[in-house]
C-alpha cells in the first residue's frame, strides 16, 4: 500500500480536503463566536439603556424594591447578573443567581451612551457598569452582566460537531479519491499488459493510443517511439552481427585455405614465403576491422576526446593530396584542392573523415576525370565535400551508405579496403562533433559533404 501510487494521491487529497475543511471549520467558528459576542454585547448595552430609562420614569424606588420578579422576567434567564446601588452603598435592586463576587467597575457617565468598548469581562461574565438618574433626580449606579456559560456551551458543541465533520469528510474524500484513483489509472494496467507482450520477436508492436486519457497520450507516444528507435537498433544489430560473421569468415577461410594448401604437400621456400606474405594481407585486413570497430564503439560511447582548435582546411587538403597523389596517378585521376578559410575541429578526425572520403572517391572515380575538394557555407553550417565523377549511386543505397559493413558491390574489395567500416567511421566522427553527413549522386557526379555547425 506504501508503495501505490493510487494511495499516496488518495492520501494528498484526504490531507488536502482536511486541510481546507479545518479552514473552513475555523473560520465558521470565529464567525458563530463573533456573532454571539455581538449579541450579548448589544443584549447587554441595551439592558442598562433599559435600565436607565426604567430608573429616570419611575415613582420611586421602593415600588421598583417591590417588584423584584418584573427585573428577572425583563432579564429573561438565571446567567444575568443586574445591581443598582446609591451613592452611600445601599442596595436597591440585586439580581445575582450565582452569587457570584463582582469587581468595582468604573461606570460611565449617565449622559454618554454606553458602547461595545465599556464592556469588560470578568470571571467568565461580562460587565457594564453606568450611572442612571433615579426618581427626584437621585443619582444611581447601574452594573448589568452576563455568564458567558450558554455562549461556551453553544460554542462547544459546535466545536465538536466541526471535529465530526472534519473526519468524516476527510475519510470519505479518501476512500473515494482511492476508489476514483484506481480507476482512473486502469488505463495503466492495460499499457503494461501490452508492454509484457513485447519482446525481441515483437518490437514491431506499439503501445494503443485510441482509448488512452489525454493526459497519457503524449508518454504513450513517446514509448511507441521509444520502441521504433529500439527496433531500428535492434535490426541493425542483427545486421551488423551477420555482417560482421560474414566480413571475418571471409579472410578465415582465406587464411584456412591457404595452410591447408601449404601443408598438403612440401612446397619451396619461395612457396612458403608467397603464403606468409598473403597471410599477412588476411591479417592486416582482420586488424583494421577490429582497430575500426574498437573506434567506432569509443566514439559511440563518448570515450573518444575532442581536441578543438582552428584548422587551415588548405594546408588539411594539400596534405591529403600528396598523400593521394600516387595512388591518383596510377588510375589516371588529377586531384583538386578548392579547401580555403579556417574551421574549428580535431585535426586528427577531420584527417581521418576525408581521407576515407577521398579514398572512396578516388577508388570509384573515372578514370581521368577529377577529384576535387570543397567547401561551401551555409547558414550556420560550413560544408566541406569530396566530389568525384563516377557511376551514379542508385537512390536506394544513399540512405545506407553510412551503414556498418554496408557495400553497393559486395565482390569489391580492394586492397586497403576498410570493410564497409569507411563511411561508418566518417558518421561517428560528425557526431562526435555535433555535425551532419550527406551525399548526392547525379550525372555531374557523386558529392560526399560533411557539415560542421558554425560556433
Amino acid at each position: 500500500m506504501s508503495k501505490s501510487i493510487a494511495w499516496r494521491l488518495a492520501l494528498a487529497i484526504a490531507l488536502t480536503c482536511a486541510l481546507v475543511l479545518s479552514v473552513i471549520g475555523v473560520f465558521l467558528y470565529r464567525s458563530l463566536a463573533s456573532e454571539l459576542a455581538l449579541r450579548d454585547d448589544q443584549a447587554l448595552l441595551g439592558r442598562l439603556e433599559q435600565m436607565r430609562a426604567l430608573l429616570h420614569d419611575s415613582d420611586s424606588l421602593e415600588a421598583l424594591q417591590a417588584r423584584p420578579r418584573l427585573y428577572q422576567n425583563m432579564l429573561g434567564n438565571q446567567d444575568s447578573v443586574l445591581l443598582v446601588n446609591r451613592q452611600d452603598g445601599g442596595q436597591v435592586i440585586a439580581i445575582n443567581p450565582h452569587q457570584q463576587a463582582l469587581p468595582t467597575l468604573p461606570p460611565i457617565a449617565k449622559d454618554r451612551a454606553p458602547q461595545r468598548a465599556d464592556i469588560q469581562t470578568h470571571d467568565a461574565t461580562v460587565l457594564l457598569a453606568g450611572m442612571a438618574q433615579g426618581p427626584a433626580g437621585e443619582t444611581l449606579s447601574v452594573m448589568v452582566g452576563k455568564r458567558l456559560e450558554e455562549r461556551e456551551h453553544i460554542l462547544a458543541r459546535y466545536r465538536l460537531n466541526l471535529y465530526v465533520a472534519i473526519g468524516l469528510g476527510t475519510l470519505l474524500a479518501f476512500a473515494l479519491g482511492g476508489l476514483l484513483l484506481r480507476r482512473g489509472l486502469k488505463p495503466l494496467h492495460t499499457l503494461a499488459q501490452a508492454m509484457r507482450g513485447i519482446n525481441p520477436r515483437s518490437l514491431d508492436q506499439r503501445m494503443p493510443v485510441d482509448n488512452v486519457p489525454s493526459e497519457l497520450k503524449e508518454p504513450v507516444q513517446a514509448l511507441n517511439a521509444m520502441l521504433a528507435r529500439l527496433e531500428d537498433s535492434f535490426e541493425r544489430l542483427s545486421q551488423f552481427s551477420a555482417d560482421l560473421a560474414h566480413e571475418i569468415r571471409t579472410p578465415l577461410h582465406n587464411l584456412l585455405g591457404s595452410n591447408s594448401l601449404a601443408l598438403n604437400q612440401s612446397r619451396s621456400p619461395a612457396e612458403y614465403q608467397d603464403v606468409l606474405a598473403s597471410n599477412i594481407e588476411e591479417y592486416e585486413r582482420l586488424n583494421r576491422m577490429a582497430e575500426n570497430l574498437m573506434f567506432l564503439a569509443r566514439a559511440e560511447h563518448g570515450q573518444r576526446p575532442l581536441h578543438l582548435h582552428p584548422v587551415n582546411l588548405q594546408d588539411v587538403g594539400q596534405e591529403l593530396c600528396d598523400y593521394f597523389d600516387a595512388l591518383a596517378e596510377d588510375r589516371q585521376l588529377r586531384l583538386d584542392n578548392q579547401l580555403h578559410g579556417t574551421l574549428t575541429a580535431d585535426l586528427h578526425l577531420l584527417q581521418r573523415a576525408l581521407s576515407n572520403l577521398l579514398a572512396n572517391a578516388v577508388r570509384h572515380a573515372e578514370p581521368g576525370s577529377t577529384v576535387r575538394l570543397l567547401r561551401r557555407d551555409e547558414p550556420g553550417y560550413c560544408w566541406i565535400g569530396v566530389h568525384n565523377t563516377g557511376p551514379t549511386i542508385d537512390p536506394q543505397h544513399l540512405n545506407k551508405l553510412f551503414d556498418r559493413f554496408y557495400r553497393i558491390d559486395p565482390s569489391r574489395a580492394e586492397p586497403g579496403d576498410s570493410g564497409g567500416l569507411g563511411l561508418a567511421i566518417v558518421r561517428s566522427i560528425m557526431h562526435l562533433h555535433d555535425g551532419q553527413v550527406r551525399v548526392s549522386s547525379d550525372d555531374s557526379g557523386t558529392l560526399f559533404e560533411l557539415g560542421f555547425a558554425r560556433a
